[in-house]
């Protein structure tokens, strides 16, 4: 297996990157419906910290793995895909980079704007980039909200067509990823 994407297949690097972002996303969007849901408590306060630690972690990821992908171009796709469903994949892949990013830095102007210390794992203060504002904190509240609700829809989407292809139309396209 090679470390780089082939004209057939994603590479081992682009793989190893595609899945630990899909577990961390959904560890994410577990860990974020729990924690909305307790009353205020240290193990809650725990929770935050580990939800923003673990956002700023992806945003790192998903730079990084921008930059393999401008680097390493993406197999064609596969002979069994209509020019519509290629066309589909590639917007619906470009708007899920365009959610993992966005949505770690409305998180991050959350914290910012609530003026509280961003501890990543408790290692060092990540710096603020917004100024201490309730109006700001709220609109990136509900901007990150909207956001999350954004890519689970599109991550179902996205699920839902890889199924389709492996069970429904028994094609390469799931097989490419493995």
């Amino acid at each position: 297996m090679s470390f780089g994407n082939s004209a057939t297949h994603w590479g081992l690097i682009s793989r190893l990157l595609h899945w630990f972002m899909a577990i961390a996303i959904i560890f994410m969007f577990g860990l974020g419906v729990t924690m909305i849901n307790m009353r205020l408590s240290p193990m809650k306060l725990e929770m935050f910290m580990v939800h923003k630690s673990i956002g700023i972690l992806l945003l790192g990821v998903v730079i990084i793995r921008v930059i393999w992908r401008l680097l390493n171009p993406a197999p064609r796709p596969s002979r069994d895909l209509s020019k519509v469903q290629r066309i589909t994949a590639t917007a619906a892949q470009l708007f899920m980079y365009v959610l993992m990013i966005c949505i770690p830095i409305s998180g991050w102007i959350i914290n910012s704007a609530a003026n509280f210390p961003l501890q990543w794992f408790g290692l060092f203060e990540v710096p603020p980039i917004a100024e201490p504002s309730l109006t700001t904190e709220e609109y990136a509240k509900t901007a990150h909200l909207v956001l999350v609700c954004m890519l689970g829809a599109v991550v179902f989407i996205h699920i839902t067509a890889a199924l389709h292809h492996h069970f429904i139309q028994k094609n390469d396209v799931l097989k490419r990823m493995f």
